[in-house]
């Protein structure tokens, strides 16, 4: 890994802090490095953009009206049902009873 001038005096400077602030810790660190000396770096991820951003904001908002329109369907045929329900019970008649029901004595004749 290569570092600019910049970049590497800073680190320096924070490698001297931490060096003169807490020795101990330095010291793990300094263990830590040896041994993942022989390791590669992790591949960096592309970090997002503004527009991966508002790809991501738009896919959320059309789930959720495909779901806010999927609820007001159900609600919707639950009123019509309901509804339905209220004024066809209104309507409904007593049965009238069979004439066997009527007159249970005779058995049917």
């Amino acid at each position: 890994m290569s570092l600019n001038y910049h970049q590497q005096r800073q680190l320096d400077s924070i490698e001297s802090r931490l060096l003169r602030s807490d020795p101990q810790l330095a010291a793990m660190l300094a263990m830590f490095g040896r041994l993942c000396a022989g390791q590669r770096m992790p591949v960096r991820e592309p970090e997002a953009t503004r527009l991966d951003r508002v790809r991501q904001a738009a896919a959320l908002i059309a789930k959720a009206a495909a779901a806010m329109s999927a609820a007001m369907d159900l609600f919707v045929s639950a009123v019509v049902a309901l509804f339905t329900a209220l004024i066809m019970g209104s309507h409904a008649q007593p049965a009238q009873p069979t004439r066997q029901q009527a007159n249970p004595g005779t058995n049917g004749r």
